[in-house]
Parts: structure tokens; sequence; C-alpha cells
């Protein structure tokens, strides 16, 4: 039987407070505010599963087997207790830990307090030591993401060098069952390279780099190397006597800028001249609306010819080994050694219920596309290598919009941000096709539109494709698409690996270091890999603080790309815009800071005096 706490006046706490507990989270509930509707529902739970619970409470922690009681709410009921008993001078219910009760096994949750009882537990304490509860080892599940990455990593010796998140891909997936990437043409958006994250949680892989590098920690090559042992799996290497030669090649990096490039791959400095940075817009399409389609010098041979007695598979290919150039790594795949096809955006649809449209109207005209996610852009074109896989963005970049998408962008100005990102992607030929069909109303949206047609030719210089449904955006994105294909099968590809960007910014600024070296002779083109394109150009990654200033000002109704860029160089940072509100010695002089400083720059960089007090409402009272 349980012994009674003493109390003083000879007062004693009842054997159970179950209903003392209860009365407690009543006076939670009506303690809230009527605002605070999410809490009375959560104590209302807790006070019903507790009244239907069977049982004896008496400490505070025994609630926590009732369903709906968490350490918060035991926390208050403590307190609530704590008060109870110190007004009525009662000494409160001591908390287990403070107790001779030991921890960690069943019977110390129900133990009787009773002076015999404690005697025994106290023996058994002296002469029996608590166990020490063990750390679990983290092993990964066979066939999983995490063993395959594992053993991906341990079959490219990713100790000292750190591979790319493709190239651990490629070597991975033939260790599960699942797939590595999530394909979003079958409605799997998730794959198995979401267990990266409990690799690097248990500290068996490092990431370094931007874009992203892997490489195994020693505790992951032990337990890489268990697995593989474990599983008897046999390497490709180890099958070969001279496996091994192949990849401490690629390990090696040899400086080379473009005559020695030339003189070490034996190409020829002459090429086909064309106009510098010219928009395949011009090859395509005759007039606005008429796709090339009898020109035969335009179309490609998509059956390249092959020595005789050879089929297309059985000639040799070239090992494609890197080098580097102002410290950034490249590798030459050498023209018919890569295959050129767009990726289409998987939100880009034609309706709802008709999510495949575009990859299903390329295929049935036998054009090879494929659908991932993109970071930037609709339809993008890509090369890829056909003896390693890997994949690199080319110079075209698509951005469909219907007019009513383009009347809501600009509203919320995502067009100046989109156009703004499409400038750092480096993309030679940048496309903005027009579809002239509309889900919804423009309003009185009709002179912004045309304003933004005229920025998009005339300012900003990119290219426009305007069609009146999506039945035309195929035949002219298929016309564009045989341009791209005859263009680059003329061409040998540099494709660049750099491993230490720090923005957007340095995306640009390497390819065009590396376009004014290598496309200066030679019929080179240079790009980035695609997957340096997925983690540079994303709309939230690598962002500067002047971004972030431009982009927090870009939320101001009113404020422009063009305004915010303004205000930016005069306030470099949200902190500057802060102390220069602070130091305004009126409410008037806040008002037209901004004014004062841009009310008669030029163009669309003016702030009026309206604007201007919208941004001191904002600024001025944080």
């Amino acid at each position: 039987m349980r012994i009674l706490e003493p109390l003083s006046n000879d007062e004693f706490l009842p054997e159970n407070l179950k209903d003392l507990y209860s009365k407690f989270l009543q006076e939670l509930i009506d303690e809230l505010s009527p605002r605070q509707e999410q809490l009375q529902i959560t104590y209302s739970k807790a006070k019903k599963n507790l009244n239907d619970t069977d049982g004896i409470f008496y400490y505070p922690g025994d609630l926590k087997k009732v369903k709906g009681i968490g350490a918060t709410i035991i926390s208050r009921l403590e307190a609530k207790i704590q008060e109870y008993c110190n007004e009525r001078g009662i000494r409160p219910p001591e908390p287990k830990a403070a107790r001779d009760v030991p921890t960690g096994t069943k019977r110390s949750r129900t133990a009787l307090r009773t002076d015999s009882n404690k005697e025994q537990i106290s023996q058994t304490t002296d002469t029996q030591p608590p166990k020490k509860q063990r750390k679990k080892v983290y092993i990964p599940k066979k066939r999983s993401g995490g063993y395959a990455i594992l053993l991906g990593l341990l079959e490219l010796r990713a100790v000292k060098r750190g591979y790319s998140k493709e190239e651990v891909i490629t070597s991975a997936q033939k260790y599960t069952d699942h797939s590595m990437e999530g394909n979003f043409a079958t409605k799997e958006f998730y794959g198995s390279w979401s267990s990266i994250n409990s690799l690097k949680k248990h500290n068996l892989i490092v990431e370094v780099g931007r874009p992203k590098r892997y490489s195994l920690t020693e505790e992951g090559v032990t337990l890489a190397e268990t697995l593989k042992t474990a599983d008897g799996i046999v390497f490709q290497r180890e099958r070969e006597k001279e496996g091994s030669r192949d990849n401490s090649m690629r390990d090696i990096e040899t400086t080379a800028n473009l005559s020695e490039l030339l003189e070490k791959e034996k190409l020829s400095p002459s090429f086909r001249q064309g106009k510098p940075n010219s928009s395949f817009i011009d090859y395509t399409f005759e007039s606005t609306g008429t796709p090339i389609g009898t020109n035969r010098a335009l179309t490609p041979n998509r059956n390249p010819t092959v020595p005789s007695g050879k089929s297309p598979s059985s000639v040799p290919s070239k090992n494609t080994f890197r080098k580097r150039f102002n410290g950034v790594s490249y590798e030459l795949w050498v023209k018919g050694s890569y295959e050129v096809y767009p990726i289409i955006d998987h939100r880009e649809v034609k309706s709802q219920n008709d999510r495949e449209f575009f990859s299903n109207a390329f295929a049935r005209k036998g054009m090879k596309n494929e659908i991932r996610q993109l970071a930037l852009g609709d339809i993008l074109w890509v090369a890829k290598n056909k003896r390693t896989g890997c994949q690199c963005v080319l110079n075209t970049i698509v951005e469909r919009k219907r007019l009513d998408d383009l009347a809501s962008s600009i509203r919320d100005n995502r067009f100046m941000e989109q156009k703004n990102r499409l400038e750092k992607s480096g993309c030679s030929n940048k496309y903005y096709l027009i579809e002239e069909t509309m889900g919804g109303s423009i309003g009185t949206m009709g002179e912004a539109l045309k304003t933004a047609l005229w920025l998009i030719l005339v300012y900003y210089k990119f290219s426009m494709i305007r069609t009146m449904n999506s039945d035309e955006t195929v035949e002219r994105i298929y016309a564009l698409n045989e341009v791209i294909e005859h263009h680059y099968s003329k061409k040998s590809l540099l494709v660049l690996y750099p491993n230490n960007m720090e923005n957007q910014d340095d995306y640009k600024k390497v390819l065009e270091t590396f376009k004014s070296e290598f496309e200066r002779k030679g019929n080179i083109e240079c790009c980035h890999s695609f997957e340096c394109f997925q983690e540079m150009m994303g709309k939230s990654e690598m962002r500067t603080i002047g971004e972030l200033t431009i982009n927090v000002l870009m939320f101001i109704k009113g404020v422009s790309l063009e305004k915010a860029i303004a205000i930016q160089s005069i306030f470099p940072t949200l902190n500057h815009i802060l102390n220069a509100y602070q130091r305004c010695k009126s409410p008037h002089e806040a008002n037209m800071l901004m004014f004062s400083k841009l009310g008669e720059a030029p163009g669309t960089k003016r702030i009026t005096k309206g604007l201007s007090e919208k941004i001191a409402d904002v600024f001025s009272t944080l």
C-alpha cells in the first residue's frame, strides 16, 4: 500500500492525484484567450485522455503515459502542483530523479514508496551497477541508398579526392534496387540519394566545395569495406588486371591552355566562321511564323558514317582525361562523342490534366528529351557524353510564358528576377517563348505587357519566339532542336568542373574566362556541367548580401528591379537602410529619404514621393 507524504498540520496529499491534475488542466484551459484556439484543443484533448486513462498518477512524470501529454504540459502541471502545495503548506511530490529509485528499469516506474522497498532497492543498487546504454551503430540496409553510396564512393576510391553527385550516382546505382534520383515522368519525386544526409550525420562521408564534392571519411572507408566483404562484392577494376590504371590516370590533371590543348589533342584550328553570339533563331525561322523545313543544309546527319564493317557502338572512343586551366578542371569532349537533346522542366505543362504533353509530342517526332526539375528556365539543351554518361549545359535556354503568366510575373517582379538569373547563366542564346493563349485574364496589364516585350527584344537583347498555342510551340522547339543538333555536330565541347565558387556571378565569370581563352581558335565551345548549373543557378542558392537586399526591396509594391538596384547602390545592405531611417529627425524627413536620393534619377530608377513614403512605412517602423 502506498505510504502517503507527511504534511504539516497533519494533512496528506491523496494517493492518486488524477482528479487534481484534471482540475489543473481545466484551469489552464480557462486561462487561455479566445485567439488561442489550438492550445485550447490541445489541453482539452489532454484532459479527456487523462480522465479516460486508468491508473494512479502521483508524480507529474507519471502523466507521460497519457496520450497527448508531453514535456510542456507536464512542466506546467508541475508548476501548478508546486503552487497548490505551497499555498497549503504541503510538501509537494518529489521528482523521481531526487528519490532513491533506480532509473532505467520498468520496476522503478511503479515501485511502491515503502520503507522495505527502499531498502531492497538500495541493496540492489549497491550490488548491481546501472547498465550503460550502448550507442547504436549505424549500418545501412542492404541495397538501400546509403549502402549504394558507400560502395559507389569506395569503388571510385573517393578518399583524397572528392567526386560530384553525378559521378557518385553513376557508380552507386548498380548497388541499389531503387532509383538514386527522382523520376518526375513516373511521379517518383524522391530518390535514394536522400540517404546522403544520414551518411553525413554519422560522419561517414565529407561534403566540400561549391559545387559539392563527396568523399569517404576513415569510418566510411571501414564500413564500406566491411559491407563489400560481407556481401562478396568484386569491383570492376579488380576483375581487370589493368583496370586500376585508368582510374589512377584520371586523378592526374595537367595544366593546358588553348595552344597546348590543340597540340595534345591534335585538333584542327579551322572551323566554320559564324556571327559571334548570333542567335539560333536567325537560322531556324525565315519569319516570325514559319519554321524552315526544307533547308537540307541545316538538317543534321542523324546517322553519322562509320568505317565499313563496324557498327557505331564498335568505334573506339577516346578516353577523356581532365586538365586544368586557371585553377579549374576541365574535360574535352571531341565532336561525335556526345549526344544533344533538351531537358524539359517537370513543372512545364500544357494543363493540369496533361502534364506530359511536350515530352510526348517531342517523342512522337523522334526527338529525345528528358523531364527533370530545372533550377532555371523551362527548356534547356544539354550534351550527354556517350561513354561516361555525364551531362553538360549548352548555350541555349528557353523561358516559356503564356500571356497571363507573363502579366502575373510582371506584377510580382518574377519577370525581372528571372531575367536577371538568365543573364547570369552565361548562355549565349536566351529565348522568351510567348504563347498567346491565356488561362486567365490579364486585366489592365496590356501596356505593361507591351513594355515587357520591348525590353526583352531591344534592351535585354534576348530572342523571342511567339506562338499561338502549345501545338505551335512544339513545332518551333522541334525546328530549333534541328538547328542545335546540326550546330554541335561540328563542335568539340570543353566541359568545366570548378569546385570553389561563391555565388552566381562566379559561375558566369569562370565561363567567360574559359571562352576568352579557348573559343579564340578551334571548333570548341565551353560549358559548365549540368550538375554545376543545377546547384548554382537556383533561386535561393549562393545569394550575396547585396542580392538579398534587392530581393527584400522588391517585396514592396512599386519597387521594380531597377529601382531596387538603384537603392542598393546607395545603401549596400539592409542594415545601411535601417540606420539611415534611424538618423532621420522627423517623420517627414523619413518619408522623403528615398525621394531625396533618387527623385531625379533617370528612367525606371526614379522614385516618386508616394513610393518613398511606402518604403519609409516599411523600414522606419522596424
